[in-house]
């Protein structure tokens, strides 16, 4: 089944946290910051390492292995020595669920 898939509730991911999901068998992360939702893969594209376990620092998440950010709007690496952008997914929330679209990257 191709399109957006519920994944959460709204009122699950705090204001400056995110929540680890799966969605189309992609491990993803889903961040607020700034009442914004965000959904980008939870891959360091560096190292294949989970960025879940690293933090959020403003609207870049960091890499606990080696240190780089990357942006959540758009994937981009803002830090070294990833070198590689990380996919980013469409987001929407419909009547309190957030939905999580793998087939469309984010905005």
């Amino acid at each position: 089944m191709a399109g957006p898939r519920v994944v959460a509730r709204s009122d699950e991911i705090p204001e400056g946290g995110f929540i680890r999901v799966r969605v189309a068998e992609i491990d993803c992360i889903l961040a607020r910051v700034e009442g914004r939702l965000y959904a980008v893969e939870d891959n360091c594209s560096h190292e294949d390492y989970p960025l879940s376990y690293g933090c959020l620092d403003g609207a870049r998440i960091k890499c606990s292995l080696h240190g780089s950010r990357f942006c959540l709007r758009t994937g981009q690496p803002l830090e070294a020595p990833a070198d590689t952008p990380i996919r980013t997914f469409h987001v929407e929330v419909i009547d309190d669920q957030i939905l999580i679209d793998p087939t469309r990257a984010g905005e």
